[in-house]
């Protein structure tokens, strides 16, 4: 709509004499380029992603083709052919990068450093051919646009050198390739750096379009195309910005997750170890005659201790921030394991719950899943999980059972901890067993 207003109709009008303007545009697109590529260096050493790695080498080029078209101004020198037409082949090499890397399969590199390097060294080589040729061929080159011709009183027009214009429809093109790939991705995966990308590209192909119209890039106009480009490249400066914020947010998870999985090894290497040798000794004296009967308490005790500790261990190795089903197969498989029975899990993938909710529920899974093994003689265990509305977690056996009101009147600790917890969070836990009928534990939550 914009380049439609500005090339049939006199609705807007942006043409501005101005070659300041030109070097202040090209400065800020070349240090947009430069840290956006930096930035996206840095995702792609972390994915090692192919996608990635064409992404930075193409933002990489933009920002020497900015360069290149800053440094006659800067200098006081009038825009010669050398710059003109080394900043098109410049342009165009990084249009047909960012179009790869919109289009190329997003797979994860084996040799990324060397992968890294080749594309570097293929990039310079093309951009050191290129200044080569055009110097060389430099007095059969045309200027790209006359000196005199103004976008001024102007409408429709295809103006400038029919080489210039071809390059120019070339990138539109490629950049409208990106912007459909870049779509496409971020419709497929939910990417928010892509989504920008896209959004980029899309204002990147009008401007060269615009370009093609009238190429103001190589005239001392301040004209549409260069209103666009300047949109291409803070949309870039945006992408860049959120995904310095996610890497930030990785960055800082990854931290927390070392340093949970480090104390995690330090309680098992200690703590859990020295429990593990307490109750294996504990349980060796209490069999002895002579044995006082405080043993078998302080051994039960100790016991309790050592599977807190595990419980422990094995919530600080998760990641904190997994689904609830991968934390509840997680735990249930583990607590089985340990004590040598079989779980059968019955889990509605679409539930969810705060994290809180979901330590307790961990907790009384695994109290459950444990006491019936061990004290139950449970060979299978079976959790079932649904929300109808409320959250329900169940946990039965096919073991020995016990007597529901004789283990509340003696105070079993494990029953008391799951009623508090649960009930902490405004739940219910209700116990249903017998002797020799195995037993049902039911929670639910609001």
């Amino acid at each position: 709509m914009f380049t439609l207003l500005v090339s049939v109709t006199s609705l807007i009008h942006v043409a501005y004499r101005n070659p300041a303007l030109h070097v202040a545009v090209e400065t800020a697109a070349a240090l947009i380029s430069i840290g956006a590529a930096q930035l996206i260096y840095g995702r792609y050493r972390q994915s090692y992603a192919l996608g990635d790695l064409v992404l930075t080498a193409s933002l990489g080029v933009f920002a020497v083709a900015n360069l290149l078209s800053t440094v006659p101004e800067l200098t006081g020198a009038v825009r010669g052919v050398f710059g003109t037409w080394t900043s098109v082949g410049a342009r165009l090499l990084g249009a047909v990068l960012i179009a790869l890397a919109a289009v190329l399969p997003n797979r994860s590199l084996h040799r990324p450093r060397r992968a890294a390097r080749r594309l570097m060294a293929v990039c310079l080589l093309t951009l050191g051919a290129l200044a080569l040729v055009v110097a060389l061929a430099r007095g059969m080159l045309p200027h790209a646009i006359a000196p005199d011709l103004s976008p001024l009183g102007r409408h429709a027009r295809v103006v400038g050198n029919p080489t210039i214009l071809a390059a120019q429809l070339a990138a539109t093109l490629l950049f409208g390739v990106a912007a459909a790939g870049f779509a496409r991705r971020a419709e497929r995966t939910g990417d928010e750096l892509s989504r920008w990308l896209a959004i980029a590209t899309t204002l990147g192909a009008f401007a060269w379009l615009n370009y093609f119209l009238f190429p103001s890039l190589y005239s001392p106009y301040f004209y549409a195309g260069d209103v666009l480009r300047l949109a291409f490249f803070l949309a870039l400066f945006a992408g860049g910005a959120l995904e310095l914020r996610r890497t930030q947010q990785v960055l800082a998870t990854a931290a927390v997750l070392e340093e949970r999985r480090r104390i995690a090894r330090d309680i098992h290497d200690g703590v859990a170890q020295d429990l593990a040798y307490i109750v294996q000794q504990g349980r060796r004296l209490a069999e002895q005659p002579q044995a006082p009967a405080v043993m078998g308490h302080m051994v039960a005790a100790a016991g309790r201790a050592l599977d807190e500790s595990r419980h422990v261990i094995a919530a600080l190795e998760r990641s904190g921030g997994e689904p609830l089903i991968d934390a509840l197969r997680a735990t249930a498989t583990e607590a089985a394991g340990r004590e040598g029975g079989e779980v059968e899990m019955d889990l509605d993938e679409t539930v969810a719950v705060p994290p809180r909710t979901q330590e307790a529920l961990l907790r009384v899974l695994r109290e459950a899943i444990i006491n019936a093994m061990r004290h139950g003689r449970a060979k299978t265990i079976r959790v079932q999980l649904r929300a109808d509305p409320e959250v329900c977690l169940v946990v039965s056996d096919d073991g020995q059972g016990f007597d529901v009101e004789a283990a509340a009147q003696a105070g079993r600790l494990g029953l008391r901890s799951m009623a508090a917890r649960i009930g902490e969070l405004g739940g219910e836990v209700t116990i249903d067993s017998s002797p020799g009928s195995g037993t049902r534990i039911e929670v639910r939550l609001p």
